[in-house]
C-alpha cells in the first residue's frame, strides 16, 4: 500500500532530526500502529527525493506533456465500427494504424468485450453409430492388452462441463 501524503511527511521530518533509519521506523510504528514500518529502502527513497526533488510526494501525475489520446472517443469508435463490420479482426492486422495493445485495451476496458472462441462441434448422424462400432471392434481385435493397461482414476476435473472436457 502506498504511503500518504502525511506519512511521507513524518519520514523526511524524523528522519533528517534523528539522522537514523532505525529511529524513523520505530517513531512510525508508535505514530501509526495500524500500518507496517516501512523498509529501509523505502525511507531512504523518500528522503534522497526530498532533497533531489524538494517534495516527496508522488510526482509521476500530470507531469507528462503528452495527453493520451490512443482512448479517445473517436478512436474507440473507430475500433467499435471495424469490429462491427468483422468480428473476427485481428489486434495485430486490425488494418486501423492501431498498436496491438491500444486495440485491445480499447476493446476490454472501453468496448467492455471479451474474447470468447467458439466450441466447434457436429451434429451426431446415423451413419455415426456404425463407424463407432466398426472402429472399437477393430481396436479390441488389435489391441488385445487393452482393458489390462487401461489406467483407471478415482480423480478427474471437467471445469465447464459435469459430462465431459473438450479441447478446442
Amino acid at each position: 500500500m502506498q504511503l500518504t501524503k502525511e506519512q511521507r511527511i513524518f519520514i523526511v521530518v524524523n528522519f533528517l532530526d534523528s539522522n537514523s533509519i532505525q529511529h524513523v521506523q520505530e517513531l512510525f510504528q508508535e505514530r501509526f500502529p495500524e500500518r507496517n514500518s516501512p523498509s529501509k529502502v523505502t525511507i531512504w527513497k523518500n528522503v534522497r527525493k526530498y532533497k533531489t526533488e524538494g517534495t516527496s510526494l508522488n510526482l509521476n501525475k500530470g507531469r507528462s506533456d503528452s495527453k493520451s489520446t490512443e482512448r479517445a472517443p473517436e478512436n474507440v469508435e473507430i475500433v467499435h465500427q471495424a469490429l462491427l463490420a468483422n468480428p473476427d479482426i485481428s489486434s495485430r492486422k486490425d488494418g486501423l494504424g492501431k498498436s496491438k495493445s491500444t486495440f485491445n485495451r480499447i476493446v476490454k476496458l472501453e468496448l467492455k468485450w471479451h474474447r470468447y472462441k467458439m466450441p466447434v462441434r457436429h451434429k451426431l448422424l446415423d451413419t455415426d453409430l456404425p463407424r463407432w462400432l466398426n472402429f472399437a471392434q477393430w481396436f479390441l481385435q488389435n489391441y488385445d492388452r487393452f482393458i489390462e493397461d487401461i489406467v483407471i482414476a478415482d480423480e478427474a476435473e471437467f471445469p465447464g462441463s459435469p459430462i465431459l472436457k473438450s479441447a478446442y
